[in-house]
């Protein structure tokens, strides 16, 4: 307590430097904890259910087809819940939305269809009332409906009287039977409703493998391995290809099997390597702004050097000595810390403002005890290790020389100086391995922003809207809704193109199947055709702005009486029909007979998932009147901002259909603008912890400088009585820096060079050693530490030699 007091006063006496390091500690520390809360949220924060780590996605596979991922069709479903030992339980699922009858305005609630063993399978059960059953999962028994704990909420008053009660959903009256818990979800919170998920006979024989629109989770057991999993996996596929003589050669040449991975690296996997680069770089900043402290602790550890040798003289032990200036440090790098979590509450909040709020799992970013915890770490181990660094040079020395030399000597021992300038060194090193990699990343962003997508986004506002089938039964329907709705859409001012599709580009959905041709010679032992299916309207192609490359596009001619047809992209032209006319082609969408449909266009290639992707996958468009479908993407092509159109997209549905809810009205730039989040926010993070580090590291240049010229005065005034010109004295000390400044680029380049492997990965369109990126990170900071160098210069410049002999 006694050293606590006196550390307290002793930080009380030099307020200035009190503040600046708890300042610059703060900072660090805080930035450190906000991007961790994100790094903890995202991955490595358990699901909200019991063991999740054991939780795993099943999926089918088709390697050869280049589709490593697929859904999973019912039978493969029940094959592998029940013939996979290592699997405790499984469940089979799909998003299916709802529109809730509402005497408002409607509204669009985003649902699952489940079987019950998802309940089981999470180890979760509902906090009111209860989940569906077995029973319930039956055709003709499966209209009851779990709500999520947040709807229940907000759009039941939380009722408990909610039980029991009917709700309209697709225009069909649904029994509540349950609410979940508050902190229950799955997969996403944004799920508002479960309900069963019911299969019919048919389903469940084999004549429905290949029909793959669901997906599957399981719980393996304690024990279960990976490889284990994956045995039972291929045994199930074995038996079944001996069993089902009609699919051998397809299974056999696309490579058709199961596999499983992950439940978190499925859904974070992709951002994993970015999030622990940002992690890395904030980190490094950190330990730049630590040794920042460590020099300034370092130079008032000089400066109170008699005081140390009294107390060293009056019998003070070293291990005393530095256990008061420990304790200092400790005092410093702990409020240092409390006051970091102020700015990493700030920083959480500010967050969004950068993207990171849109990654998966981000909704989960909180200032959770982990983050206290981690935040308190930060402090105790920075405070112990830069802390140790002053506290232990400046208790080395002897207590009769020091008592002698305080005062009188003209500067600090070499051990200090030395120190100094490691720390120095360590800093611009750090912060060119920053710089680099952040000047990198921009490139790698700038690179992306600059591809092709194939498409016009400039002006186009999309919608996406849900026709119930027990309302829109028939074909004839469907196409009728759509006709109605975009000619509405189409009518108002300023739309220069309207039409709908069943996929559109940049919402993370897509739709692919196996296709057949006359046309088409298959190599034996190839694999089948399988490509991109797109079901769209005449008016998709020039709302969205698809080039035409040959042959036509839809029209309004296509109906579903007439010939069927198909546009095609380039790359199934130039795969299967190379120096050919595709024009005239057949294809057949698969079914109990030939039902070919006849190549009249060929489109440019587009990108569907990213702006980094690379097409290799043919698509296919079919017209909406020849194969409608009922979740529909309205698009619209307008000549100005297309957010302006958001209400008169609503009043254009609502008018061809009242009780339809429109959802996800968004500008097709804000859809490309979200999947590049991955990328951009990484990229504005990293250059905002680079230019801190850069001034950080600055200010430790000019430090360093500025208390060797302090130090130097006496020798300076020598210098310059003896002769030596102002020009001499200031290469003095700019050679001082340059040292310093050279050491710590090389050392920088080394690191960075060591690294950029890993870098590399996650760059686009740019060499992780690309010479010109790594020449800009050492100019900027050599500029920017000459600029820190020239106060001092100029203070040494301007010594005195009379004042300077008159003190000395």
């Amino acid at each position: 307590m006694h050293d606590l007091r006196f550390a307290l006063r002793s930080l009380g006496k030099s307020p200035g430097f009190t503040l600046i390091a708890i300042a610059t500690l703060a900072l660090c520390i805080g930035a450190n904890s906000a991007i961790f809360s994100v790094v903890h949220a995202i991955l490595l924060k358990p699901y909200p259910w019991p063991d999740s780590d054991r939780l795993v996605y099943c999926y089918n596979t088709y390697p050869l087809m280049g589709l490593p991922n697929a859904g999973v069709s019912i039978p493969d479903y029940l094959d592998r819940r029940a013939g996979v030992a290592g699997f405790a339980d499984a469940a089979m699922y799909y998003t299916r939305s709802f529109n809730l009858a509402s005497d408002d305005e409607p509204e669009r609630i985003v649902g699952l269809r489940a079987t019950p063993s998802l309940f089981t399978t999470l180890q979760s059960v509902a906090q009111l009332g209860r989940v569906f059953t077995d029973a319930e999962a039956q055709p003709g028994a499966d209209k009851v409906v779990v709500l999520s704990h947040a709807l229940w909420k907000n759009r039941f008053g939380a009722n408990p009287a909610i039980l029991g009660t009917t709700v309209r959903l697709n225009a069909q009256n649904y029994t509540v039977i349950g609410v979940m818990p508050e902190t229950f979800y799955f997969p996403t919170p944004r799920t508002q409703a479960w309900v069963p998920f019911a299969f019919t006979p048919e389903q469940k024989s084999d004549r429905e493998r290949g029909r793959e629109f669901a997906s599957m989770i399981a719980r393996l057991k304690p024990g279960a391995t990976a490889a284990a999993v994956q045995r039972d996996l291929d045994s199930i596929q074995t038996r079944n290809a001996e069993r089902i003589s009609d699919s051998q050669s397809f299974w056999k040449t696309s490579g058709f099997g199961g596999r499983i991975n992950g439940f978190l690296e499925q859904n974070v996997g992709g951002i994993r390597g970015m999030l622990w680069l940002v992690q890395a770089g904030v980190a490094a900043a950190l330990l730049i702004g630590c040794a920042n402290v460590a020099s300034l602790l370092l130079a008032r550890a000089i400066a109170r050097e008699r005081e140390l040798a009294i107390r060293a003289a009056l019998g003070a032990g070293r291990a005393r000595l530095m256990r008061l200036l420990l304790t200092e440090s400790l005092l410093l790098f702990l409020a240092g810390g409390v006051f970091g979590l102020f700015v990493a509450w700030w920083g959480v909040s500010a967050l969004g403002a950068v993207g990171l709020s849109d990654l998966p799992r981000a909704f989960g970013v909180t200032l959770d005890p982990s983050v206290f915890g981690f935040t308190l770490l930060c402090a105790l181990l920075t405070g112990l290790g830069f802390g140790a660094l002053p506290a232990w040079s400046a208790a080395r020395g002897d207590a009769a020389t020091a008592l002698k030399e305080a005062g009188a000597r003209g500067s600090a021992g070499k051990h200090t100086t030395f120190l100094r300038a490691g720390l120095v060194v360590g800093e611009i090193s750090l912060a060119i391995m920053l710089l680099s990699t952040a000047g990198l990343l921009v490139r790698s962003f700038a690179n992306l922003q600059k591809e092709n997508p194939g498409f016009q986004p400039g002006g186009v506002i999309t919608a996406q809207i849900s026709l119930p089938p027990a309302k829109y039964d028939q074909p004839e329907k469907l196409v009728a809704f759509a006709e109605a709705a975009l000619a509405r859409l189409r009518a108002l001012p300023g739309v220069k193109a309207a039409g709908l599709t069943d996929v559109l580009p940049f919402t993370g959905n897509n739709t692919s199947a196996s296709y057949s041709s006359p046309d088409i010679i298959v190599p034996p032992g190839a694999s089948q055709p399988h490509g991109q299916q797109r079901v769209v309207d005449p008016g998709y192609f020039k709302a969205l702005g698809l080039t035409l490359l040959r042959g036509r596009l839809f029209t309004a001619a296509d109906t579903a009486t007439t010939q069927r047809v198909c546009v095609i992209d380039r790359v199934l032209a130039d795969r299967y029909w190379p120096g050919q006319d595709p024009i005239g082609k057949r294809i057949d969408r698969g079914g109990d007979a030939p039902n070919y449909r006849i190549v009249v266009g060929v489109v440019a290639p587009i990108k569907f998932q990213s702006l980094e992707e690379d097409v290799k996958k043919e698509t296919l468009y079919h017209p909406f009147a020849q194969a409608p479908a009922s979740n529909l993407i309205l698009v619209a092509k307008t000549d100005g901002d297309p957010a302006r159109l958001t209400s008169a997209v609503r009043e254009a549905v609502r008018s061809a259909d009242p009780e339809l809810p429109v959802f996800d009205l968004k500008t097709m730039q804000q859809r490309m603008d979200e999947v590049a989040e991955t990328r951009r926010a990484p990229m504005l993070l990293l250059s905002l912890f680079s230019g801190v580090a850069l001034l950080l590291a600055v200010l430790g240049v000019y430090g360093v400088l500025a208390f060797s010229v302090a130090q130097r005065t006496a020798e300076f005034g020598i210098r310059l009585a003896l002769g030596a010109s102002s020009g001499d004295i200031a290469a003095l000390v700019l050679r001082q820096g340059a040292r310093l400044v050279l050491l710590g680029i090389v050392a920088g380049l080394a690191g960075y060079l060591a690294l950029s492997q890993v870098i590399g990965r996650l760059l686009y369109g740019v060499a992780a050693t690309d010479p010109t990126t790594l020449a800009v990170a050492p100019v900027v900071l050599a500029l920017a530490a000459l600029a820190a160098c020239l106060l001092p210069v100029r203070k040494a410049v301007r010594v005195n030699p009379l004042e300077a002999l008159r003190a000395e």
